[in-house]
């Protein structure tokens, strides 16, 4: 067998294998997405706003407490009390997490089937522009983290 054969076949080989994992990958996201994240999403459209920010800056805290699990000079621990301390932080932490909450719930169907126009409504206002909140989000992080 030619070579450039066994290297059209090795090809093909690898192609197969990776597309088997992007597919296993979409399956296990989509698999946490009905156990973990639509559950509390239901939960979510049935809290009062304040309840509503707290949760979203609960789950900031949480997803930074992961990001510097194993970071030994302290910087997680000042990202956590900027979440929760600096006005600013804070208020462009709820925005954005408001917004990523909302385009989920606007995105599900099965969330979305119970909630009323004016509810649909409020998600459809508070998931634009995400891009622009997330980045808003990271200029004010910045000030508290700096680019290594």
């Amino acid at each position: 067998m030619k070579l450039w054969k066994k290297l059209l076949i090795t090809v093909a080989v690898l192609v197969l294998i990776g597309a088997g994992f992007i597919g296993f990958g979409l399956f296990k996201a989509g698999k946490a997405y009905t156990e973990k994240i639509e559950p509390e999403m239901k939960r979510y459209v049935r809290m009062t706003p304040k309840d509503q920010d707290e949760y979203v800056v609960s789950r900031l805290t949480d997803l930074y407490g992961l990001f510097y699990a194993k970071d030994e000079t302290g910087q997680g621990e000042m990202v956590r009390k900027a979440i929760n301390s600096d006005p600013a932080i804070r208020q462009a932490g709820i925005e954005w997490g408001r917004s990523v909450c909302a385009n989920i719930v606007k995105d599900s169907k099965e969330i979305s089937a119970t909630l009323t126009d004016a509810e649909k409504e409020k998600y459809k206002r508070e998931a634009e522009n995400l891009d622009e909140k997330g980045e808003r989000f990271q200029q004010e992080m910045r000030r508290v983290v700096p680019k290594k």
